[in-house]
């Protein structure tokens, strides 16, 4: 999603709170009624936003919007992660719901290595002047928070076109790693989609471009191979306790997919094999 203008009547973003810290332990997990946006400035760590994790490292922007539960925890004691937090409100951007940014998509932003010193400096002068009483502090600190909001934008923006490549080639590998570690349970595209903040039209775009099938038939691909395993190995189980195994609910559905891949029924398959 592009932000094509900015309205001022409907940004004036107001900071509530700002924050620099050494991550040590992992939080308890919460939520907010504002916008949070967390930036690393050093180190690696785990967030996790309405249950999903992601591995965050140095440069990265976490969005964290409203109402959704989050936590952050260390990768290592030994090298904790160095983060930046702020929190603000009385805020919106054309198509977007108010006070929130890129509701539904992925929530990290890789920032580039030229745009870093920008970020660390605006934080500084953030945190710098929070920490002073002078005139016109809260003027200041919106001009801060201004830059670093629209700053955090761009950045995203120029992900979108600059890395879209390497973030597909990350989407299809982690949809592939999915579907073979969870084939046996329910599979859906429309949660799938949710967890990784994209539509299901997205995903199953990229990753057919990326793996070369639609992720349906791919996920029937892993369920019949693992069926076939199972026909041979595990000769006493039923048809229908295979399929049921391998995610089938029905067993008639099972045997007519496995005929259309295979070219034989499952009885026929084991049949063959077995004698």
């Amino acid at each position: 999603m592009y932000i094509t203008d900015i309205d001022f009547s409907d940004f004036n973003p107001n900071m509530l709170f700002c924050v620099k810290g050494t991550r040590q332990t992992k939080e308890c997990s919460h939520k907010h009624n504002h916008m949070e946006v967390a930036y690393i400035m050093s180190g690696k760590a785990i967030f996790n936003i309405n249950g999903v994790s992601y591995n965050v490292e140095e440069g990265d922007i976490i969005l964290i919007n409203p109402e959704q539960y989050h936590y952050g925890m260390p990768i290592s004691t030994e090298k904790p992660s160095l983060e930046f937090f702020v929190g603000f409100s009385n805020f919106k951007f054309n198509n977007m719901i108010e006070n929130t940014l890129f509701l539904n998509e992925y929530p990290i932003i890789k920032t580039t290595l030229s745009s870093r010193k920008r970020f660390l400096d605006l934080i500084s002068d953030i945190m710098e002047e929070n920490s002073l009483s002078q005139t016109g502090k809260d003027f200041m600190l919106q001009s801060y928070l201004t830059q670093f909001i629209l700053l955090s934008i761009r950045e995203k923006q120029q992900e979108n076109t600059t890395v879209s490549e390497n973030k597909k080639s990350t989407i299809g590998k982690e949809i592939q790693t999915y579907f073979h570690e969870h084939f046996a349970e329910k599979i859906s595209l429309e949660q799938i989609a949710k967890n990784l903040y994209l539509s299901p039209f997205y995903i199953s775009k990229v990753f057919k471009e990326e793996i070369g099938e639609t992720p349906i038939n791919y996920l029937i691909k892993i369920r019949l191979e693992n069926a076939k395993d199972l026909l041979l190995k595990k000769q006493d189980l039923s048809i229908k306790e295979i399929s049921s195994i391998v995610g089938y609910d029905d067993a008639y559905h099972f045997s007519k997919s496995f005929k259309k891949y295979y070219g034989l029924s499952p009885a026929e398959y084991k049949k063959l094999h077995i004698s």
